[in-house]
């Protein structure tokens, strides 16, 4: 059997970290996660932030796409420096 692709394992669970955040339990999310990051067996801190960041690349160009982007990469990038300031202090 061919094993998943790290980036694709790493991407899976930050599906699975979002969406335990995005439920109304929050505590229990957030013990799940520090679970993942500190369990020995698990996939640790560092592949739960490739995850993340590949989920949250992933999400910000369907996004550029559902907005009809002919350059996807551009507008994703317009898309996070608008997002930025608008972000509350």
């Amino acid at each position: 059997m061919d094993e998943t692709n790290p980036a694709t394992a790493a991407t899976r669970i930050a599906v699975e970290c979002l969406t335990l955040w995005m439920e109304t339990d929050r505590q229990t999310a957030a013990e799940h996660i520090a679970s993942l990051q500190h369990d020995p067996d698990g996939p640790g801190a560092d592949r739960i932030i490739v995850g993340l960041l590949n989920l949250s690349m992933l999400l910000v160009f369907e996004l550029a796409h559902a907005q009809g982007a002919d350059d996807i990469r551009e507008r994703a990038g317009e898309i996070l420096r608008n997002l930025s300031p608008q972000l509350p202090d």
